[in-house]
């Protein structure tokens, strides 16, 4: 009523053109679609249902595979939802930023002491922040700039979250394979330590020779007990980290880790690929650009401080009215904005020097963890083709010796406790590089480009525990690539 009484139809005319201009809507759906579209491209398509509850139960009805627990962590771990909601103050920002300042009423009311003098003096006023209304596409500008930084933010730490929880659900499937690895190695050792009684009791060996076999006997169920607990403490890592509380925690594992690739990625590829795929670098590049621009807006306005336009209406004592546009206009006579603007290049600076430490970070770590993959493979390799095969020959021989009484039933049994020990190598060298690779991708910030080659699953630990026949050496490893 007020801003239609006291402004002139050519006044309401631009405050309403500039009120219509400055209208912005809220970012759709917070950018989520956004983001979803930045983690596909990089290899991770996010879980679409609408049904979190019978989504996971569905999944949790099958083995568990490591593409399984990537999605039921992207649907359920409260990490996602915490990092998806900070993208609504970035949005409310865009949207505060694309709109006009509210204008300020004023009005006051004033009596004369005139004893002859009727009625009171009455003023009427509003006006409207100029500076809010000049700085407002530079300052839609930061916010949205702002905004695409935090999807890509976003983004980066679904991508981050993804390659964890794969890390995790290779290390929870080593650990249950060494684990069981372990107890059957402690079974065969106690069965060992039983014999051994029944030959001290009967004379045939010492009383060194049988408490050697107790002793290795209570060493290899020690290491049982440390793996299935190790085993044990993976299983909740993962269990966590897909979002699952205790009661959700009795799923199986796709229990085989697979074979290391037959070709890895170039670290010169990788070094090139974590530039343009890690999106917390394009963040940080998104924040240096805004803030640039912001700085060169504040030394263009550093001068101009407060700005109000308005109108006035002013009733007289004696029932005369005066009405007029206002200006109030803050002169920099103190404060000359210097402070303002070196804050800004202070922020600048900042963005600038964390952007170049993470681009040093992602090279050296790219490096390493490539070094890392690398070794791992080699030393599988090294088990598979070397260490094992030579295992399995002594034992085979070791069965022959005895069967013509040459060697003593122990000695046997010490050279297959030892294939054991070679099997359970070859399968922490496996872990160790699907893990690596895991790492690598994360540092990466992308699913690795080598991850489309098929992989051939290792030997199933129950292959190697109960062969089909009693002689190990007839597991042939030179097939597995």
């Amino acid at each position: 009523m007020y801003f239609e009484i006291l402004l002139s139809p050519r006044w309401q005319a631009l405050l309403l053109s500039l009120s219509l201009s400055a209208c912005a809507s809220m970012p759709s759906d917070w950018g989520r679609a956004e983001v979803a579209q930045m983690t596909a491209e990089r290899g991770r398509e996010l879980p679409k249902t609408a049904e979190a509850q019978a989504f996971t139960e569905r999944i949790l009805r099958a083995p568990l595979t490591a593409e399984a627990a990537v999605q039921l962590a992207l649907l359920n771990n409260p990490a996602v939802r915490l990092e998806t909601a900070r993208l609504g103050f970035a949005a409310a920002e865009v949207y505060d930023a694309g709109r006009l300042a509210n204008p300020v009423f004023s009005a006051s009311r004033l009596t004369s002491d005139d004893a002859s003098t009727r009625g009171a003096q009455v003023n009427l006023g509003i006006a409207v922040n100029f500076v809010n209304l000049l700085l407002m596409p530079a300052n839609t500008r930061f916010a949205e700039a702002q905004f695409e930084a935090a999807k890509q933010d976003v983004a980066a730490a679904t991508l981050d979250l993804a390659a964890r929880v794969e890390a995790a659900w290779f290390a929870a499937v080593g650990a249950e394979q060494l684990a069981q690895m372990r107890e059957a190695a402690a079974q065969a050792q106690a069965a060992s330590a039983n014999l051994s009684q029944r030959f001290f009791e009967a004379g045939n060996i010492t009383r060194r020779a049988q408490a050697m076999e107790q002793a290795a006997a209570s060493r290899a169920r020690l290491d049982a007990l440390s793996a299935r607990a190790e085993a044990v403490a993976t299983r909740s890592a993962l269990n966590r980290l897909m979002g699952l509380d205790a009661g959700q925690s009795s799923w199986t594992l796709d229990a085989r880790l697979a074979e290391p690739l037959a070709d890895d990625d170039s670290p010169d590829a990788l070094q090139r690929l974590s530039l343009d795929s890690r999106l917390d670098l394009a963040s940080l590049r998104s924040r240096a650009r805004a803030i640039a621009d912001r700085y060169g807006v504040a030394r263009r306005t550093r001068l101009i401080g407060g700005v109000e336009l308005g109108a006035e209406r002013e009733r007289e004592f004696d029932g005369s009215v005066n009405t007029g546009p206002t200006l109030a206009l803050e002169l920099p006579l103190f404060n000359w904005g210097g402070g303002r603007t070196a804050a800004i290049k202070a922020a600048l600076d900042e963005t600038e020097a964390e952007l170049d430490a993470r681009v040093l970070d992602v090279s050296n770590a790219v490096h390493l963890g490539a070094a890392q993959v690398a070794a791992a493979k080699a030393r599988a390799e090294q088990y598979r083709s070397v260490l094992v095969p030579q295992r399995e020959v002594i034992v085979a021989e070791a069965q022959k010796e005895q069967n013509f009484m040459l060697i003593g039933i122990f000695e046997l049994i010490l050279a297959q406790q030892q294939t054991y020990d070679a099997y359970a190598g070859y399968i922490e060298a496996v872990r160790d590089y699907w893990t690596a690779r895991a790492d690598l991708a994360r540092v990466v910030g992308r699913r690795l480009p080598s991850s489309a080659q098929a992989a051939e699953p290792t030997l199933d630990p129950a292959d190697l525990l109960h062969p089909d026949d009693p002689a190990p050496a007839t597991h042939d490893h030179g097939g597995h690539h």
